[in-house]
């Protein structure tokens, strides 16, 4: 069955202040949606909505026709990477891959070393989260996109504070994503039309 995330009459406003407002977008299946602004027109702000993490002032976020909201289906069909990478600095790399995966799954530590490799920090796998580069810590993030499948990607800056290879290989993960019929919605600053995922991108200015 196909998936879709569709957004009704968004606002939002902070600090008295607002970002964005009746605000309307849908993505489906193999469609990455850029979501392009200058800095403070409400980009993180959006994903953070679309996450359940920020509740819109006004307007709807259907997943699959039905509300978001209190949606189990729906917390358990998408995954999240923001600014802040959501890894326990006194864990090691494949501590904190193990840590995730035993909250969705039986641990498995070849499964481990295989989705470490992927991302090209196996060599890594012992080392205090705390003592790894920026770069690392990113792939590491996105390691724990592929410890269970989730339709849907939402991904903030996700090619950030990394180098040449490193966009490479996340972009090659998320196209890989996309052919499989996944649906990835993430803010960059930059132009997204010659990249990898241009074939599937639609851009969404805020």
């Amino acid at each position: 069955m196909p998936n879709s995330l569709t957004a009704n009459d968004l606002s939002c406003v902070r600090s008295e202040r607002t970002l964005f407002k009746s605000l309307n977008f849908a993505c489906s299946d193999s469609q990455c949606l850029h979501v392009v602004g200058a800095n403070g027109s409400g980009k993180s702000s959006l994903l953070r909505i679309l996450c359940s993490l920020l509740t819109a002032d006004e307007g709807q976020v259907f997943w699959n026709e039905e509300t978001i909201e209190n949606n189990t289906k729906f917390l358990n069909s998408f995954a999240y990477i923001g600014h802040k990478d959501g890894l326990k600095n006194e864990l090691s790399a494949a501590e904190n891959l193990s840590f995730y995966q035993s909250m969705l799954s039986k641990p498995d530590d070849n499964l481990i070393d295989d989705h470490l490799a992927q991302l090209g920090i196996l060599e890594s796998a012992d080392l205090l989260t705390h003592s790894l580069s920026f770069g690392q810590r990113r792939r590491l993030a996105f390691a724990r996109l592929l410890i269970k499948p989730q339709p849907l990607w939402i991904l903030d800056e996700p090619f950030t504070g990394i180098d040449h290879a490193g966009r490479e290989l996340i972009e090659s993960l998320c196209l890989e994503h996309l052919k499989n019929n996944g649906l990835i919605i993430l803010t960059n600053h930059q132009s997204l039309q010659n990249s990898s995922l241009a074939n599937h991108l639609e851009e969404l200015t805020l």
